[in-house]
């Protein structure tokens, strides 16, 4: 999945943007985006110096890459035609030529760039680089949504991929809950460590890559919404205790998207206390009221942007009386091997004000929490990928608290 996938839509959009042309640049790796959009990066070399790729919105011209000359021939490709500079004054005039009329000069021109640095995810180019733009004359503008066409939808292998992983996730979650119970059943002890260890080789078991460990939080822990135990400091799970356990996998194949999510428990055999009972309830109807937006804004024709998903659910867990403990955004994207992508929308306007539109085929968590430190916290998570009809889940959805034992 790349830019040359979607080479019509990338253009199509560039052209209802008043686009000139998406302008990559990387140095050293720092634009991570720059491989990833062009589908491949330095063959049979290195790159030490700056590289640009000019994808012009112009169906009829080509595509340039812009290459120092003593590494030029690392991105020798027949997709594209490369251009090589020797030095700086070179390089600013081989990007000055890149416009229509050999000059950049009132050229939209859209680049790994946010305004405000309000998008991380997609601030990749330097501002002495933004500036050297600005000077040819350029208006830089993001290609925040560029990005999300290019590389950011899923196919029919991806979407299939994700729903092995979600099955296969969702076994190792009820296989560790299980452990619990029977542990607990027969009188024995567990701690948060074993559990996340039994994961983990559950996960290698069945080929399932993932990065980072998987949380096992019990009582005040799960108030961490980071929280990961350690061996030397894990709290023992016992009776009448609750517990999260979030964990995330993918299918051991190159692009294979993650699956990811979270799901509550509480050991029993007492009833659940009223408190955490009310403090589920208020998540569940605030994960569910996403879904119910994306739907909404589908079946008026309507492509709503990441912020606004966030800000009803935020409203919803407001009203409620739990704003201040709901301290992260509602969803974050999913990419190819990324649990956390960067490349698409993320349903958030807490920790950025997240412009990008929710695109069809993009994909993403929906996993709202409250967190009431030193007691207990609650996430319910699941993964969407968005449809013609609004989201559809791939995940199971946890719709009542797991009681181990009765």
């Amino acid at each position: 999945m790349s830019y040359w996938t979607h080479r019509d839509a990338v253009r199509a959009l560039m052209a209802a943007q008043g686009v000139t042309g998406w302008l990559l640049m990387d140095f050293r790796g720092n634009n991570p985006l720059f491989v990833q959009t062009l589908g491949r990066g330095a063959s049979g070399g290195h790159l030490t110096r700056r590289t640009f790729a000019w994808l012009p919105a112009d169906p009829h011209a080509r595509e340039v890459v812009i290459a120092h000359a003593i590494e030029s021939s690392a991105m020798d490709d027949p997709r594209w035609e490369v251009r090589t500079y020797h030095d700086a004054g070179s390089l600013r005039g081989q990007l000055s030529a890149l416009g229509p009329e050999g000059t950049l000069a009132g050229a939209r021109v859209a680049m790994e760039y946010s305004p405000g640095g309000g998008l991380p995810y997609v601030s990749r180019v330097d501002g002495g680089t933004i500036d050297m733009m600005r000077e040819l004359g350029a208006n830089v503008v993001t290609s925040a949504d560029l990005l999300q066409v290019a590389i950011a939808q899923w196919d029919e292998t991806q979407i299939a991929q994700h729903d092995t992983a979600a099955r296969l996730v969702d076994d190792a979650k009820n296989a560790a809950f299980a452990l619990v119970a029977e542990r607990l059943g027969s009188g024995g002890t567990i701690d948060e460590f074993e559990v996340q260890q039994f994961i983990v080789d559950h996960f290698a078991s069945n080929n399932l890559v993932s990065v980072y460990r998987p949380t096992v939080a019990v009582g005040p822990n799960s108030a961490n919404s980071h929280y990961e135990p350690l061996a030397h400091s894990a709290l023992p799970i016992e009776r009448d205790s609750w517990l999260l356990i979030d964990l995330w996998a993918r299918m051991n194949i190159p692009g294979s998207p993650f699956a990811d999510v979270t799901w509550v428990a509480w050991t029993g055999p007492s009833p659940v206390p009223t408190r955490i009972r009310e403090v589920f309830d208020v998540v569940k109807s605030a994960r569910d009221l996403a879904l119910i937006r994306l739907e909404a804004a589908a079946r008026a024709g309507r492509v709503p942007q990441g912020w606004e998903i966030d800000r009803a659910v935020r409203d919803h867990i407001e009203q409620a009386g739990y704003g201040p403990y709901f301290t992260h955004r509602t969803g974050h994207n999913l990419g190819p091997e990324e649990v956390h992508g960067s490349a698409g929308v993320c349903l958030d306007d807490f920790e950025t004000h997240d412009t990008r539109l929710v695109l069809s085929d993009v994909a993403f968590s929906v996993e709202p929490g409250i967190y009431l430190r030193g007691d207990f916290g609650v996430r319910l998570e699941l993964n969407a990928v968005m449809g013609p009809q609004g989201a559809r889940v791939y995940t199971p959805v946890q719709d009542d608290i797991i009681v181990l034992l009765k």
